[in-house]
């Protein structure tokens, strides 16, 4: 089994150094070598292109205009049509080799300990020679940087060798006069550029996505940018930082399965059955703020978030902001999550970065500041009765200890020892809240 290395959590041993040393240089030429490869065809590809279009566009000084019929300029413009299509998609492959080759040099300059974070340099932290954080490195950079060079030359040659379709004696049929007639229109014409340049636009930034982008996170950030909802861009780095959290846990050897478990029965019952937004929890939230039905039901006041919601907030959404634009956005953030990531790593992420009350994020955190947890001799395997407690911390917004909701979220866990759980709240979780009153739910 293959296992991702993470390298603020990895470096490299010193029997190792000159192989790493070896791939580090490796992986820079190959950046370098690749990036001159696409600049020299960008560049044949913008020579090519004018010769194209000074041939065309001039038909009487080259004698090919019994050549340039109606049929063969539309077999013409769909041949490079289809010959665009595969070049862009040449470009979009090298540039995602550059930029894998480029995230590799400062993933192993790290390891390695020859990062530039103490040195003040002037280069920008999404080049090569001034990164730090690989993930600075994008696929895409915009549509104005010289990568985009290829998609902008090919819209407009085959656009212009399309256009040149529906010449008739020097006169286009689509020209436009002093006052604008849309029947002068070709719609035909019209449409073939539409589809050209959007074909061409989608194919090339469809093939640039990384690894967890998709249409629905950008989406989701244009909706954070409508709403003037800050919203963490970055998410390749977001997730790979959240990852860590766990993978932490993992090192540590500490087992937490009877905290899944606890998590899922209260925060989200039907949590590996629905695709990142639960219709019936999010009614039960409603109908769980009025006092006669919550009381009649013995329910727990909940917001109805399931743990994507919640995931998508604790992550990407900073949640001192509109609480009802938020919402909307983590429904759609919730969303996207459930498509890249499987339920078992949302939940170990969820788990290793999320809040177990004020100040405390993760579970190692939260080992610690309850259980005054730090060193883990061989395997920590979590109680039931931790695991209930750190759940209840985990839900509990208010930070108090509540007599009444520990005795109604005990009523879903018939197997736990409650003497034990009274126990850990009067010794651990009282006396960290300076709470003088001790706790009884027996």
């Amino acid at each position: 089994m293959v296992t991702e290395v993470y390298y603020p959590l990895s470096k490299i041993e010193s029997r190792n150094r000159d192989i790493a040393l070896l791939e580090l240089e490796n992986a820079h030429n190959a950046s370098s070598s690749q990036s001159k490869v696409y600049t020299q065809f960008a560049n044949v590809l913008i020579g090519f292109s004018t010769v194209i279009l000074t041939i065309i566009l001039n038909v009487e000084k080259f004698d090919i205009k019994h050549y340039l019929t109606d049929l063969n300029l539309l077999v013409f413009s769909l041949f490079m049509y289809l010959m665009g299509m595969i070049l862009l998609r040449y470009f979009a492959d090298l540039q995602k080799e550059i930029t894998i080759n480029a995230r590799k040099v400062v993933t192993l300059r790290s390891m390695l300990g020859l990062d530039y974070s103490s040195v003040q340099l002037t280069l920008p932290k999404d080049r090569i020679e001034g990164a730090t954080n690989p993930f600075r490195i994008k696929f895409f950079n915009g549509w104005f940087k010289f990568q985009c060079s290829p998609v902008w030359i090919l819209s407009l040659v085959v656009g212009i060798i399309w256009t040149i379709r529906f010449y008739t004696n020097g006169t286009l049929y689509f020209y436009f006069n002093s006052s604008f007639d849309i029947s002068n229109l070709n719609w035909t014409w019209l449409i073939g550029v539409i589809v050209i340049f959007l074909s061409y636009f989608t194919s090339y930034r469809f093939s640039l996505f990384d690894r967890h982008e998709n249409v629905l996170l950008h989406f989701s950030i244009l909706l954070a940018t409508l709403f003037r909802i800050k919203f963490f861009k970055n998410f390749e780095y977001s997730l790979y930082r959240a990852r860590l959290s766990y993978i932490d846990l993992d090192i540590n050897k500490i087992k937490y399965e009877s905290l899944k478990k606890t998590i899922v029965k209260i925060e989200d019952s039907r949590f590996f059955s629905h695709k990142g937004i639960d219709s019936r929890s999010f009614i039960r939230a409603l109908l769980s703020q009025n006092n006669f039905l919550r009381k009649k039901n013995k329910w727990l006041p909940s917001g109805g978030s399931t743990i994507e919601m919640q995931l998508a907030r604790t992550i990407f959404i900073p949640t001192s902001q509109s609480k009802y634009k938020r919402k909307i956005l983590e429904i759609f953030v919730a969303l996207w999550l459930s498509m890249v990531l499987s339920k078992d790593d949302i939940l170990k992420i969820y788990i290793g970065s999320v809040r177990f009350g004020t100040g405390v994020m993760g579970l190692k955190s939260a080992l610690k500041h309850y259980f005054c947890i730090k060193k883990y001799n061989g395997k920590y395997d979590i109680p039931i009765e931790v695991a209930f407690v750190l759940t209840e911390r985990l839900s509990n917004i208010s930070n108090s200890v509540d007599e009444n909701r520990l005795k109604n979220l005990l009523r879903h866990f018939p197997q736990i020892d409650r003497h034990k759980v009274q126990n850990i709240y009067n010794h651990f979780i009282v006396r960290k809240l300076n709470s003088k009153t001790s706790i009884k739910i027996v």
